[in-house]
């Protein structure tokens, strides 16, 4: 039994067929493997921080597809644009899966970014992680101060979360990933706050995604294709109208 498992493992074929399959994984947007351009002297370095919709879970192509891609196109060679988006992910540090503690945080922080779009809240609104929006905006103010704390401050721009719609029929209050539409409309609000008394820049991906329930995939969460160049191109105005 175990000769025979060890051919198993050393056979071409399988090791073909499981490079096959996470390249299609990669391909789709589901494997969270991601690879940054390099940095040369001189781009002014912008940090994606978010979620899934960040990292672009789901889209075909998503190495060059996923909004951060579509945004390094728009601003040219003289930018340096990284998706530091993962999947899961919330505000909250006593949420299901914090994004504070995962590695894309630490490499986001590293990178000491001249520019900081930050949309996080979506998983926030599920209902295992949400408590009440005063808890939310403690917990998203001192998330935000740890990319603050170097000697270079970045710009910040706070993005409210992308609407989120009802995935299915029925009663249910929540989409297939148990994320609260109302509650996401709640964490857009105290976004807006946030942004408005603390002197951020705003862009609201949540009105820019109103009404538009065909940018999203089946799931009423992720956006497909087109729903996140409609991202980059938000973010695109709002850095072209305020640098």
């Amino acid at each position: 039994m175990k000769e025979h498992l060890k051919r198993l493992l050393h056979s071409p074929a399988l090791l073909s067929s499981a490079v096959i399959i996470l390249l299609l994984l990669f391909f789709f947007g589901y494997s969270d493997i991601r690879f940054h351009e390099r940095y040369h002297d001189g781009q002014i370095k912008v940090a994606c921080v978010g979620d899934s919709i960040t990292y672009g879970y789901g889209i075909k192509n998503q190495p060059v597809k996923s909004y951060p891609d579509m945004l390094d196109d728009m601003l040219g060679d003289n930018y340096n644009t990284r998706n530091y988006g993962n999947i899961r992910v919330t505000v909250q540090p006593d949420g299901d899966q914090p994004y504070i503690k995962t590695y894309t945080y630490s490499d986001a922080v590293e990178f000491e970014a001249d520019i900081l779009i930050f949309m996080l809240g979506s998983n926030d609104a599920k209902t295992v992680n949400w408590q009440n929006e005063d808890k939310f905006r403690e917990d998203y103010l001192s998330l935000l101060s740890t990319y603050l704390d170097a000697e270079k401050k970045p710009k910040v721009y706070l993005c409210t979360p992308a609407t989120a719609y009802f995935s299915g029929e029925g009663e249910s209050e929540s989409s297939i990933y148990d994320i609260q539409p109302e509650k996401v409309e709640i964490i857009a609000d105290c976004v807006r706050k946030i942004a408005a008394e603390e002197g951020y820049e705003l862009i609201d991906i949540n009105a820019a995604t109103k009404n538009h329930r065909e940018l999203f995939s089946y799931d009423g969460v992720h956006p497909k294709k087109d729903g996140a160049r409609l991202i980059a191109e938000e973010v695109y105005s709002a850095l072209i109208e305020t640098m």
